[in-house]
């Protein structure tokens, strides 16, 4: 099963550019929980945390395809140099600011600020991976590779990020993302073999990946399948924080992310005779009806089963909508088609985090994972609507 992957992190530079991506993305998964940590630890609201958090996620997805436009038309490497230096200069000053006790609003300004200069590592590593393999059936590997590897980061970053806040402080989490985030920048920016060359806008062609038919649908798609996971994740921490088992959470986030890796690695091995855009349309309902075992969770150990089960369908929804803009999005906007797909998700993250956020504080945790089931039914039928429309367009 394993075969296919092999053969793709043995092409020349290709294990360097997935290290590289990947510590840059550890960076930012480990934001996002890390934030919702440090600030509900020390301000006691996990709404506020949520807040924080998406304020990061929002900035983050709105400057993204922004940065990937750049990077189409100028090559990665200036992007990821300049935007290594922001990120580091606002990390910290987010920090310090925390620890000083700054009011919210500063904390939300700084926090945005950081999610503006850090750039969508994922389609930057994607798109090099397409600069490679044009035209090669291993292509398709190489989507489901990176899918993989985005569900093996979510095993790490929680685990990584309750066990320091548990362990050693609230912060330690955000302060090892600094150094993550800049070196990954850097050593992506370094490796010139594999980088896609920039192609200057040409007036002859659309200004914007967005013109794609059918792709507003599948971003809308791809926001609502984020809004279910930051939910969860926002309400795994706090059911087990209420339970006195807070140090499980993240154990709880990282069986999501197992279940999803190893269907990950099954899904992307084999070969399908249905187009990725049929298949989406049968995974999405299996996403809803995996979420409704949180809302009726009894105790914590409940819901480690219930986490590998729904995880089994992530990783697949995820292949086949990278897989589905891969068909559709013209060469030249690669880089900006796919960070859309981050963007879309980063929204999803920070409106799922703001309101799982407020919906725990307010109502509990039953009403946050109750979100996370009817953002993901509603999924399915954006996903239906988005498959009809890309067929129609073809």
């Amino acid at each position: 099963m394993t075969g296919p992957y092999r053969t793709l992190l043995a092409l020349p530079g290709a294990a360097a550019f997935v290290t590289a991506g990947l510590a840059a993305r550890l960076a930012h998964l480990t934001t996002v929980l890390g934030i919702v940590f440090l600030v509900s630890a020390l301000t006691g609201s996990y709404g506020l945390g949520g807040l924080v958090s998406g304020a990061y996620a929002l900035a983050y997805s709105l400057v993204a395809p922004l940065l990937g436009r750049l990077a189409d038309r100028h090559r990665q490497g200036p992007i990821l140099v300049a935007t290594a230096v922001a990120t580091t200069v606002t990390r910290t000053g987010f920090l310090v600011a925390a620890g000083a006790g700054a009011p919210a609003w500063v904390l939300v300004i700084l926090a945005a600020a950081s999610g503006a200069s850090m750039p969508a590592i994922g389609p930057f590593v994607r798109a090099r991976w397409a600069h490679l393999l044009t035209g090669s059936p291993r292509l398709h590997a190489a989507t489901s590779f990176e899918s993989v590897v985005d569900e093996l980061l979510l095993v790490i970053g929680p685990v990584l990020v309750s066990t320091s806040v548990a362990y050693l402080h609230p912060a330690a989490a955000l302060i090892l993302a600094v150094p993550l985030a800049a070196g990954g920048s850097i050593a992506l920016a370094l490796q010139h073999r594999t980088e896609p060359p920039g192609a200057p806008a040409d007036r002859s062609t659309p200004g914007t990946a967005l013109r794609t038919p059918g792709l507003p649908l599948l971003l809308l798609t791809f926001a609502l399948i984020s809004t279910v996971l930051i939910g969860l994740d926002v309400a795994v921490i706090a059911y087990t924080e209420r339970q006195g088992t807070q140090a499980l959470s993240g154990w709880i986030l990282a069986t999501v992310a197992a279940g999803s890796a190893l269907s990950g690695l099954w899904y992307g091995a084999r070969d399908w005779s249905r187009p990725p855009h049929r298949r989406l349309t049968v995974v999405l309902p299996m996403l809803t009806v995996g979420t409704v075992p949180f809302v009726v969770a009894p105790t914590t150990g409940w819901l480690f089963p219930a986490a590998f089960t729904l995880g089994l369908t992530l990783a697949p929804a995820f292949i086949d909508g990278f897989s589905i803009a891969g068909r559709a999005v013209a060469a030249h906007h690669r880089t900006e088609g796919l960070t859309w797909l981050t963007t879309a998700a980063g929204i999803g993250i920070s409106v799922g985090s703001a309101t799982a956020g407020v919906l725990v504080d307010t109502r509990g945790t039953t009403a946050a994972f109750a979100l996370a089931t009817g953002c993901a039914a509603t999924a399915a039928l954006a996903g239906h609507a988005a498959s009809r429309r890309l067929t129609t367009a073809r």
